[in-house]
C-alpha cells in the first residue's frame, strides 16, 4: 500500500474552547485509557500504586456521567506483582474487556528491575471481562497465541483503546520489544470469539510501538504509531480491514507521543496526543479523513506540566457533542508518585 500523503503547517492552538481542568485522581492515576460506556458513562482505567515502575502496579477505575464529576477510584486488577500497560474496549453485548501484562523482576524494595533490561519479565497479556460496568471481573487469562509469539524473546504490552468491527471480530494493538536487531514492534491481533482468544497478528509497523487503532466511517482502518527514535508519531491506514497496512508516514515533532484515535459525530477524525516539547502538556489535531492532518488547528488542551512526565491523553465525544479528554502529569519527580494527577479537561472541537 502507497504512503499517506500529509499536510504539515505551522500549529497555532485555537483559543476560548477550553474548558478548566478538574483533577480526576490525585496521587496516582498514569496512562488513562477513557471508553464512552453504551449507558453514556465514562469509564477509564488507569494505573495506581506505583510509579513507572513498581512492584505494587495496579489497575484502577473511575466512571463519570457528565466528565467534570468522577467516582473514587476502585481497584480493577492488583495482583502479586505490577500490573500495568492497559487497553480498553467495550463490546457490543456491553461487555467491557480489559487487557494488560503482568511485570516482574524488582529488587527488594520493589521500585527496581534486576539486572539488564532483558532479565526484566513481561509474562504476557492478559485479559478479563466485566458484565456490570467494571465492578466485578472475571478471573484474569493469559493469551496463549500472544505469549508465544514473543516468549523469550523481548517483552509484550497491548495499548490504547479495544475495537470491535461491524461483522463481530475485535482488534487490539500489541507492541513487542525484542532483544534482538528487530526492536520494537508494532502489531494488531484479532479475536473471533469476543475477545477470549486472539490470534491473526499482522505487522503495524517495524520500530515502532504504543499505537492506537480506529475505525472510520468508510471503513478504513487508521493506526497512530509513537516511533522507537524520537518519539514522534505516525499514521497508517488499511483499506482491507486490518490485514495489510500502509507505510507509517511522520505527523508529529519528536517527542509528541502517544495518541488516542477516536470519530466524532461529523465523521472527523480526532487524535489527541502528549506533549513532551515546552510547554509541555497535550495537543489534539482534527482530520476529515485521516490522511490530513492541519497543525494550524492544532487545540493545545493542556500545557502547565512541569516536566516531561505527562500525556497520554484519552478522549471521548460527550452526547453534548463536546469533547472530554482525560490525561496525567507528574508535578514532582522527586515525589512520585504521591505528585501524580490525572486530570480531565471538557473542550469544544473548531469547525
Amino acid at each position: 500500500m502507497k504512503p499517506i500523503a500529509l499536510l504539515l503547517l505551522t500549529a497555532l492552538a485555537l483559543p476560548g474552547q477550553i474548558g478548566r481542568p478538574t483533577v480526576v485522581v490525585d496521587g496516582d492515576g498514569y496512562f488513562p485509557v477513557l471508553i464512552r460506556l453504551q449507558s453514556g458513562e465514562a469509564l477509564a482505567v488507569l494505573r495506581g500504586g506505583a510509579p513507572h515502575v513498581g512492584v505494587k502496579g495496579r489497575l484502577d477505575l473511575v466512571i463519570s456521567k457528565d466528565g467534570r464529576t468522577w467516582s473514587k477510584p476502585w481497584v480493577a486488577i492488583d495482583e502479586e506483582q505490577d500490573d500495568r500497560n492497559p487497553a480498553f474496549g467495550q463490546l457490543k453485548d456491553g461487555t467491557v474487556l480489559l487487557a494488560y501484562c503482568i511485570a516482574s523482576g524488582y529488587d527488594a524494595t520493589g521500585l527496581k528491575f534486576v539486572g539488564a533490561r532483558k532479565d526484566r519479565g513481561f509474562d504476557g497479556v492478559y485479559l478479563t471481562r466485566s458484565t456490570d460496568k467494571g465492578k466485578t471481573w472475571s478471573k484474569p487469562l493469559r493469551d496463549e497465541t500472544i505469549y508465544k509469539f514473543y516468549a523469550g524473546q523481548g517483552h509484550v504490552s497491548p495499548y490504547g483503546k479495544i475495537i470491535q468491527m461491524p461483522d463481530g471480530d475485535v482488534l487490539m494493538a500489541v507492541y513487542f520489544e525484542f532483544f534482538d536487531e528487530r526492536g520494537n514492534q508494532s502489531y494488531l491481533f484479532r479475536s473471533r470469539d469476543q475477545g477470549k482468544s486472539w490470534g491473526n497478528p499482522v505487522l503495524l509497523g517495524k520500530h515502532y510501538n504504543e499505537t492506537a487503532i480506529q475505525r472510520l466511517p468508510d471503513g478504513r482502518l487508521l493506526a497512530a504509531l509513537r516511533s522507537e527514535k524520537g518519539g514522534h508519531l505516525a499514521v497508517s491506514e488499511s483499506k482491507d480491514q486490518g490485514r495489510t497496512w500502509s507505510l507509517p508516514v511522520q505527523v508529529t515533532k519528536d517527542q509528541e507521543h502517544p495518541a488516542d484515535l477516536i470519530v466524532l459525530k461529523d465523521g472527523r477524525v480526532l487524535m489527541t496526543y502528549g506533549q513532551r516539547n515546552a510547554p509541555r502538556g497535550v495537543h489534539a489535531m482534527i482530520s476529515s479523513d485521516g490522511r490530513t492532518w492541519d497543525p494550524a488547528r492544532r487545540m493545545v488542551l493542556a500545557d502547565d506540566a512541569p516536566n516531561v512526565d505527562c500525556g497520554y491523553p484519552s478522549s471521548i465525544e460527550l452526547a453534548t457533542g463536546q469533547i472530554l479528554t482525560i490525561y496525567y502529569q507528574v508535578d514532582d519527580l522527586q515525589n512520585a508518585p504521591a505528585s501524580a494527577k490525572a486530570k480531565a479537561v471538557i473542550w469544544t472541537a473548531p469547525k
